[in-house]
């Protein structure tokens, strides 16, 4: 897409690429108002617009999104809700819920790995073997490696849209 001078076609391919992603919609006059395209002076995005680009972007919200912006993505500084998984003891139990309905529990068995205890309604089953360097609220569960009956399934990344809802270490 050419944002100098983007076609009507290129405003639809956007949009259909922002719902296959976000499974929500975005008009494509919205879309043009974002470029700029549409003089939207004095007026200002919805919430619900800006949670979707920002989804789009790889967020799990528009409020989130611009933090990593203001203070940048990039640097070492500790989050105080972020859970580091080598900080647990081996055997400690960790649960974790996220949009709509999903619950899992791991066990911490080492090395940054987890092994699914319960699962409610997750693509992950009992008994996977996660690999998982930190849980965040709010920020998207992802797995760098899923390992299941020892065949090496990749990478899964769930709770993509409104993150993970809760995080607790039950023992």
């Amino acid at each position: 897409m050419d944002f100098n001078a983007p076609s009507e076609r290129d405003f639809h391919i956007l949009s259909k690429k922002i719902e296959d992603v976000t499974k929500c919609h975005l008009g494509i006059n919205s879309l043009k108002r974002l470029v700029g395209h549409i003089n939207y002076e004095n007026h200002s995005f919805r919430p619900g617009t800006l949670n979707i680009i920002a989804q789009y972007l790889g967020y799990p919200s528009w409020t989130n999104m611009m933090f990593d912006l203001e203070e940048g993505s990039s640097g070492f500084h500790n989050i105080e809700e972020e859970l580091n998984i080598t900080d647990l003891n081996e055997g400690q139990v960790v649960e974790v819920s996220y949009l709509p309905n999903r619950r899992l529990q791991f066990v911490y068995i080492g090395n940054s790995n987890m092994e699914v205890l319960e699962s409610e309604n997750s693509h992950l089953q009992e008994g996977d073997l996660c690999q998982i360097n930190s849980l965040l609220p709010e920020y998207p569960l992802i797995i760098s490696k899923v390992v299941r009956d020892g065949q090496d399934m990749g990478s899964y990344t769930a709770a993509r849209i409104g993150g993970l809802q809760k995080i607790k270490i039950l023992k």
